[in-house]
């Protein structure tokens, strides 16, 4: 596949390179966008081919066009965002998706000048650009950017209500517990204590599901303060989510999670959520 792609490069034929992308691995795809970004020879040459790339009814050539955006921004930041967002909402999974993780790619090398488009994707009427939001959110994430924390637990604040599916199942568990809790574990651990104060059930199933990441090992006992309390809620969608994390946990840190357990089932306020864990533990 490499020496095929190489030769396409070669002689120029982007409908070649297309058509045999159809199919590819990600890895495919983003040693393409690698070679037709060192290919151009000039910085708008580049900018020009995923422009085109990005106007083709085929979706392997809208997903390429999203691989070479996200190393085109110090090219040309406002084209570049404009042709990611128009690629936000595309018709086709693979292409939303690569979309959204060149808007996270983008974010992370330039942080302040990103912020602004991605909290206005926060915004959007569509799920697919919100879930877009979340993404970049947890890709810009990173442990020696400690400036970023605040800035991007405020973007993600809005959005813990959010009911639709595209954005829940990359905010709790991924953007907020894989990413933020690992780079910034004391502020996020902050945030979530705070937000655990709603009463807003989508938004307490964040707080919960953000413990079921594994980064959350690291703060298990802090984690077991907040899921006590959120174990008490009688909606099915927090508790739960609850039996979740604490499952996940216990798997991690049987030491510290199981004699939490054994208490639960003393209780008969906490021991539905204590038994739907053990059935996995």
């Amino acid at each position: 596949m490499r020496e095929s792609i190489e030769q396409a490069v070669a002689v120029g034929a982007l409908d070649r390179l297309v058509s045999l992308l159809s199919d590819a691995t990600a890895a495919d795809v983003r040693y393409a966008a690698r070679r037709l970004s060192r290919d151009g020879d000039e910085e708008s040459s580049i900018l020009d081919r995923a422009e085109h790339l990005a106007s083709k009814p085929d979706p392997a050539a809208r997903r390429l066009a999203c691989e070479i955006l996200a190393r085109t921004h110090e090219f040309d930041p406002k084209r570049t965002v404009r042709l990611v967002e128009g690629l936000l909402d595309d018709e086709a999974w693979p292409v939303r998706d690569a979309a959204a993780t060149a808007g996270g790619r983008l974010l992370r090398a330039s942080f302040r000048e990103m912020l602004p488009h991605v909290r206005r994707w926060a915004d959007s009427p569509s799920p697919s650009v919100r879930r877009a939001a979340v993404i970049a959110a947890g890709k810009a994430a990173h442990r020696l950017s400690l400036e970023r924390a605040e800035p991007l637990l405020k973007l993600l604040a809005p959005l813990l209500g959010d009911r639709d599916p595209l954005v829940r199942r990359v905010l709790g568990p991924s953007a907020l517990g894989a990413s933020l809790l690992r780079h910034y574990p004391r502020v996020t651990f902050e945030y979530l204590t705070q937000w655990s104060t709603s009463n807003d059930p989508q938004i307490l199933w964040n707080v919960a599901a953000a413990f079921s990441a594994p980064p959350a090992a690291a703060i298990a006992m802090k984690a077991l303060i907040i899921l006590r309390k959120l174990s008490l809620d009688e909606r099915r969608l927090v508790w739960r989510a609850v039996a979740s994390a604490i499952w996940r946990l216990g798997r991690r840190c049987p030491e510290v999670v199981r004699p939490e357990i054994a208490r639960w089932l003393e209780d008969e306020r906490r021991a539905d959520v204590a038994r739907e864990a053990l059935r996995h533990l």
